[in-house]
């Protein structure tokens, strides 16, 4: 009798896989390093933290022809600030990679595939536009508002005989008022961003070529009387300083996302309530003279109120500024002062008659 030969004939048994498959090792690995450039991060900003702490002043006082404003305990409003900042920016990361995948998220184009213009945005962070370092100039800005808009609060109280606040009210029913007295005043601050003399300023943010969620923070230094303008009405109005924290974490994580790789207009809700990453891509368009600026207001209804919404664009849509050329990549400081000598020149021939508003 002939051996039977092991083939074709033969029974075949299934070897039961040892290891994960591929996809799911990757899915892991990259979870993995987001962990630990989470891990790094937090170390960095404590590091960071730790060098610039003693150079803070704990109590500054500004002297006004009216009165004096005094903003107390910096260095506790800073950490608190900071420590939210800190917790955002790598929940929004993680959110985006959720929803895009690993290769079209931030994380990933962070750490791997660099662009030049995100090479400028990780240049922001680091050289004098850390989270700590801007969050300084916010707690300062904010402070002076908040004191400016009491003042005007208590003397508003008596002119009319009664509180003007809205104190009757629950925090989160104060949260949402105030949320959109925010907007309305974030809505004009922009569109005033996009005028004559302050664009020098305002296109250092526009330079961006590439969205990224940390897009968010790249502005110009100079560019911070902003802050001032949105947050003085709600101080007028009475608004406590834990509604106002909380209003401007809710639009600074907002800002964070429009930025984001995400692909969608988030229907109704992007188009009426807050503004889609599609909708601001638009605003960042390139060729603004051929299309028109508009998408200014995170929340829609304005720019539908007053003529400037413009609706969507997919993520194909080029962004950026045409001219002056930004050098992107690492080294930006010379572009930094440009703008800033820009915007000097700019009022300076406005002042002398030799140029008018556009």
């Amino acid at each position: 009798m002939t051996p039977e030969t092991p083939g074709a004939g033969s029974p075949q048994i299934a070897t039961p896989s040892l290891s994960l498959s591929a996809g799911r090792l990757a899915a892991w690995g990259w979870r993995g390093l987001a962990l630990l450039g989470f891990g790094l991060y937090l170390w960095a900003w404590w590091a960071v933290w730790k060098l610039i702490e003693p150079m803070i002043p704990d109590t500054i006082t500004v002297d006004l022809v009216v009165r004096t404003i005094t903003v107390e305990e910096i260095r506790h409003k800073v950490l608190d600030a900071a420590s939210l900042l800190v917790a955002m920016i790598p929940f929004v990361l993680y959110v985006e990679a959720i929803l895009v995948g690993w290769e079209k998220s931030s994380v990933r184009r962070i750490l791997f595939a660099r662009t030049e213009s995100i090479k400028m945005d990780l240049a922001c962070l680091a050289a004098g536009q850390t989270p700590v370092m801007r969050v300084i100039g916010k707690v300062l800005t904010f402070g002076l508002s908040a004191g400016f808009g009491v003042w005007i609060h208590d003397e508003l109280s008596k002119a009319v005989g009664f509180n003007i606040g809205l104190g009757f009210m629950p925090d989160i029913a104060q949260v949402f008022f105030y949320f959109w007295l925010y907007t309305f005043f974030d809505y004009w601050t922009h569109r005033i961003d996009h005028t004559y003399f302050f664009w020098p300023l305002h296109r250092y943010h526009h330079s961006t070529e590439d969205f990224c969620v940390i897009t968010s923070l790249r502005s110009h230094p100079a560019a911070f009387l902003g802050v001032f303008i949105i947050n003085a009405p709600m101080a007028i109005l009475g608004a406590p300083v834990s509604v106002m924290i909380s209003v401007n974490l809710i639009v600074t994580t907002i800002g964070l996302l429009i930025h984001s790789g995400i692909d969608s207009d988030w229907g109704w809700f992007g188009k009426w309530v807050i503004q889609s990453p599609n909708h601001h891509r638009l605003h960042h368009i390139l060729d603004y003279k051929t299309h028109g600026v508009g998408n200014f207001a995170i929340a829609p209804i304005w720019d539908h109120l007053f003529g400037t919404y413009k609706g969507e664009a997919g993520p194909e849509l080029a962004i950026g500024v045409d001219k002056p050329l930004y050098r992107q990549g690492w080294f930006f400081f010379i572009d930094l002062f440009r703008d800033y000598w820009d915007f000097v020149k700019t009022y300076a021939l406005f002042v002398v008659g030799k140029r008018r508003i556009d």
